[in-house]
């Protein structure tokens, strides 16, 4: 079986904080959260999972590869706590940048979704509520993805 996501013996160090040695393995079709005090370590996992900070120790694999390569790239979406879009945009014009970055790009999906959430196509990001903008990166990550995806804070009900 595929696993969608594999971490063995991670290990971060900052000031005030250790990531000690984390191991845990998801299988491809789970859906799971990673739930923890403020502090425990839960967006230092997914940050260095995604090479976005530089792990000190350990082995990392997404969808059975340990490279984060453009192909693995194209097919994870992820959800960060608050917006990580220009705020100038609105979902329409994120719409035409989401295309033109991902070969997999499914607009009708994220159309569907602005459309599920209420979320207004024309009106900009800026002017979005913090659950608008929350309801809006699940929009954008779903459609990127054939079978992967995460979040580092679940979305109000």
């Amino acid at each position: 079986m595929t696993n969608a996501f594999m971490v063995s013996g991670l290990t971060k160090t900052y000031q005030d904080f250790v990531l000690d040695h984390v191991s845990f393995t998801v299988p491809s079709g789970s859906i799971v959260g990673l739930i923890g005090e403020n502090g425990a370590g839960k967006s230092t996992t997914i940050n260095a999972a995604l090479g976005l900070i530089q792990k000190e120790d350990g082995v990392v694999s997404i969808l059975d590869s340990e490279e984060l390569d453009g192909d693995v790239k194209e097919q994870i979406g992820v959800v960060f706590d608050g917006s990580n879009y220009p705020e100038i945009l609105s979902p329409r014009k994120l719409n035409r940048v989401m295309k033109n970055i991902y070969r997999t790009w499914d607009e009708q999906a994220y159309l569907r979704l602005l459309k599920q959430f209420s979320l207004p196509a024309d009106k900009k990001i800026k002017q979005f509520s913090k659950g608008m903008k929350m309801k809006l990166a699940i929009s954008v990550a779903f459609p990127i993805i054939p079978g992967c995806w995460s979040w580092t804070k679940p979305p109000a009900a």
